[in-house]
């Protein structure tokens, strides 16, 4: 895990700024609309979150993901939004792991790696799952 850590940290800036930019790109995105600094730091403690991993295990992602995700519910994002940020940077950060691995390592990244973003994406997928049981709860039931 020392070595995926550090080559995560090594590419950090690379990492942020791709996903960063990725995201304000996007045409039908609430990314885009986001001052580019609040959508650089989002994107960096995203990162921080992957890297922390290491040492806290695949759960802390997928928690962080989880707070995360109802913060931006609230702010009127749609969780595609964050699944999208997710996807990009796994896409990422796999492409940098495989280039700079040592044989010996690679699996194993790679491995921890899709553990880790597997987790998040649960994560997600539960929080999309209950917003919509609430949306449906309070549309059959309005006030």
């Amino acid at each position: 895990m020392e070595q995926l850590r550090h080559i995560l940290r090594e590419h950090a800036r690379p990492l942020v700024d791709s996903l960063t930019a990725e995201l304000a790109r996007r045409s039908h995105s609430r990314y885009r609309e986001l001052d580019r600094s609040i959508l650089s730091l989002r994107c960096r403690k995203l990162l921080e979150a992957l890297v922390e991993c290491a040492w806290k295990g695949p759960e802390h992602l997928g928690e962080y993901v989880r707070t995360v995700a109802d913060r931006r519910l609230e702010e009127g994002f749609e969780l595609e939004e964050l699944q999208r940020a997710l996807r990009i940077l796994e896409v990422n950060a796999w492409r940098i792991i495989a280039n700079e691995s040592t044989p010996a390592s690679l699996t194993a990244n790679l491995t921890a790696l899709n553990t880790w973003m597997g987790f998040a994406r649960d994560e997600l997928a539960r929080v999309s799952q209950a917003h919509a049981y609430a949306t449906a709860a309070h549309q059959s039931h309005p006030m």
